[in-house]
C-alpha cells in the first residue's frame, strides 16, 4: 500500500478510536489507535491522541508522555500536538503535587515537567494564528505560571 492509502486507514481507525472514546470505551480507543500507528508510523496525530488519552483516562503517564513527545518529534512544527504536549505535562506535574489517585511513574519531577509545559505552550503559540487555540495557549501559560511563580511574558 502506499503512503496515502496508509494514512487514510489509518485515519479510519483514529476516528474509530475517538467514536469508542466518546463512548467511554477506553481500552478499545487504545486498540483502535495502536492499529492506526502500526499502519503508519509516521501518524503524529495518532501518536498524540494516544499519549492524551493515556495520560487522561488510563494514568498510565510516563507512556503517554514518550507517544507524545515522539508526536512532537513526527510534527514539531504542529502548534495542537505541542499545546497538548504541553497540557499533558502540567496535568502530570499537578498530580505529582497533589496526588489523588494511583498513576505510572514519570522520571520527572513537577518542576522539569511546568518547564517543559511551558517551553511547548510557547513554541505552539509561535506557531498558530487560530484565535482559540491561543486563548488556550495563553490560559495553560497562566496556570503554569501561578504553579511555578514564574511569569510567561516578557515584562
Amino acid at each position: 500500500m502506499d503512503k496515502t492509502a496508509n494514512r487514510s486507514n489509518a485515519q479510519r481507525y483514529l476516528k474509530s478510536a475517538m467514536q469508542y472514546h466518546a463512548k467511554s470505551s477506553i481500552q478499545s480507543a487504545i486498540k483502535m489507535v495502536h492499529k492506526a500507528i502500526a499502519i503508519d508510523p509516521d501518524f503524529a496525530e495518532a501518536y498524540a491522541y494516544l499519549g492524551n488519552t493515556l495520560v487522561t483516562r488510563t494514568r498510565q503517564f510516563d507512556q503517554g508522555l514518550q507517544a507524545l513527545r515522539h508526536a512532537v518529534k513526527l510534527a514539531p512544527e504542529d502548534a495542537t500536538i505541542l499545546y497538548t504536549t504541553g497540557w499533558c505535562e502540567e496535568y502530570i506535574a499537578n498530580a505529582l503535587e497533589k496526588p489523588r489517585h494511583k498513576h505510572q511513574a514519570v522520571p520527572e519531577n513537577s518542576k522539569e515537567l511546568y518547564i517543559k509545559a511551558r517551553l511547548h505552550f510557547l513554541e505552539a503559540l509561535k506557531l498558530t494564528s487560530d484565535p482559540q487555540l491561543i486563548g488556550d495557549i495563553e490560559d495553560m501559560l497562566d496556570v503554569v505560571s501561578a504553579a511555578t511563580g514564574q511569569p510567561w511574558q516578557e515584562e
